[in-house]
């Protein structure tokens, strides 16, 4: 899931953004698997996600609910999601390898903290996929503050506009922190644009 992989900030804070997803192999498991993707969700959802959603349905942000979303799991559906702390995400882990589903699950973060995580709770993770940057006419790209809300957003459903409209809000007192975070996330119908790490980096630009 490299749509996940190139998001920009301090090590600071990307150590409150790990990205959780799902998926069967369409063609090799798939086939019944509606009952298990379920169940993820359940664990995922007790773990209490910062933010989980669907493009069949849309985010908690949304409106769309927990119910809404396992309604319209499939066998070939899959679940997206962010969590702002890592300790919810070893729970969900520990929970899945106790029971033993055969789903693939893929974990974005700092590497190191992924990697001890998984460590820690006794997996060996067989695959690592690393961002290796932006090439080609980077100068065309919005400055480095606004990439950082952008690229939580894999698909560029958060735009450079946007980001900017409700920056500019908050240093005006027009909008607090939060709500704007949350405002911004909207468009990131996956689920895994973490508005509570938007919430601080907004924060901090307005010196709040």
């Amino acid at each position: 899931m490299t749509h996940s992989l190139h998001r920009r900030g301090s090590r600071e804070s990307l150590k409150g953004d790990y990205v959780f997803l799902s998926t069967p192999a369409v063609g090799v498991n798939h086939e019944g698997c509606r009952p298990k993707m379920q169940r993820i969700l359940e664990i995922v959802y007790q773990a209490g996600p910062t933010n989980i959603g669907s493009y069949d349905t849309g985010t908690v942000l949304t409106g769309v609910t927990y119910e809404d979303i396992r309604a319209e799991l499939d066998d070939t559906g899959r679940i997206r999601c962010v969590f702002s702390d890592l300790k919810k995400v070893r729970a969900v882990l520990r929970r899945l390898k106790s029971e033993e589903l055969g789903i693939s699950i893929v974990i974005s973060g700092l590497v190191d903290e992924v990697l001890q995580a998984a460590a820690e709770e006794g997996l060996c993770p067989h695959t690592a996929n690393l961002s290796l940057g932006i090439h080609g006419a980077t100068e065309k790209l919005p400055g480095e503050t606004i990439l950082r809300f952008m690229t939580m957003c894999g698909h560029g459903m958060v735009s450079a506009g946007i980001v900017e409209q409700l920056m500019d809000e908050v240093k005006e007192g027009k909008r607090k922190p939060k709500a704007a975070a949350e405002l911004m996330a909207r468009p990131c119908v996956c689920g895994i644009f973490n508005q509570e790490r938007a919430a601080d980096l907004l924060s901090e630009i307005a010196g709040l």
